[in-house]
């Protein structure tokens, strides 16, 4: 009797998900307006910005002229433009060595500020000080400290050698740019590390002292595979970071000696802002999209490797 008067009664209707997202919403609606300055700005300082330069990069746009559609024409000027594939090497090159630079180093200076070192405080807060501080003093700093008549060329001088043209020689120019770069961004990255590393359980160390490791072993058998997601996140961060490279070659040698240290967003404000090549230069940025989103994806899955 149960189950026939079970059959006999009306089947429920699903609920409608029109309905659902209604009432959700309505529920979120403070939320939503709270949150409308900030969707506001995003739209207008950057949703729109992105989906115009993608837009101008299909055409032929420049200050005084009405833009014309090209198609791909940006693009193919793109890849055989000498300048732009120099840019690109000089590009890679930078990211290749600052990226290994910010990886390794700020994880051993974190393995060392782990300990208990004397005046440990006062060492975090000097790395960490190049962080706060603004690439444009940065790079002015430095930009003195090795010129002609800087202090580096000063102490070369001082012990018996010849003065060395830091900014006019090619080699030169790049490593000196590379090493502002890995050391401005050494406290950010340890802070980072640092963090991870006192989340490690004390108990793994134990367990492996208990077993006879000495204090390398330990750091390297328990702390590296515990850091492996977080090397993983600063490896990403920083190459993402590395190809938008612009304020230092810009500040310190204006992309020379001979375009030595031009970067690709370099070369982007340069078509875009002084010669006023709207299109060029969005296709350029529309490029450099694809590039570091195609980066991303490739770290994410290195990432899930990893962690399998």
């Amino acid at each position: 009797m149960r189950d026939a008067a079970s059959l006999s009664a009306p089947l429920a209707r699903p609920a409608r998900r029109g309905g659902d997202f209604g009432r959700v919403l309505r529920q979120s609606q403070a939320a939503y307006i709270l949150l409308s300055p900030f969707l506001l700005l995003f739209l207008l300082v950057l949703a729109y910005p992105l989906l115009y330069s993608l837009y101008l990069s299909f055409f032929d746009a420049t200050l005084n002229r009405q833009p014309a559609f090209v198609g791909g024409d940006n693009f193919v000027r793109l890849f055989t433009d000498a300048e732009f594939l120099n840019a690109l090497r000089n590009t890679a090159y930078f990211a290749v060595f600052t990226v290994v630079g910010e990886a390794v180093l700020p994880l051993l200076m974190a393995i060392a500020m782990n300990e208990h070192l004397p005046f440990r405080t006062l060492l975090r807060t000097a790395y960490f000080l190049p962080v706060v501080t603004s690439w444009v003093v940065v790079s002015l700093i430095w930009s003195m400290l090795f010129g002609q008549q800087g202090l580096a060329n000063s102490f070369i001088q001082a012990i018996g050698f010849s003065s060395q043209p830091f900014f006019s020689d090619a080699t030169q120019a790049r490593w000196i740019i590379i090493a502002v770069s890995i050391w401005k961004n050494l406290g950010y990255y340890m802070v980072i590390y640092l963090a991870a590393l006192q989340g490690v359980p004390q108990e793994l160390y134990d367990a492996a002292a208990v077993d006879g490791a000495t204090k390398w072993r330990q750091t390297w058998h328990v702390a590296i595979p515990a850091l492996r997601p977080v090397i993983y996140f600063v490896v990403t961060i920083a190459t993402i970071r590395s190809m938008q490279l612009f304020e230092q070659p810009f500040i310190m040698t204006n992309g020379g000696p001979l375009n030595a240290t031009l970067s690709i967003v370099q070369l982007l404000y340069r078509h875009a802002f002084v010669n006023l090549e709207f299109g060029y230069g969005s296709a350029i940025a529309t490029f450099l999209l694809v590039v570091l989103v195609a980066v991303a994806l490739v770290n994410r899955r290195v990432h899930d490797l990893i962690v399998q």
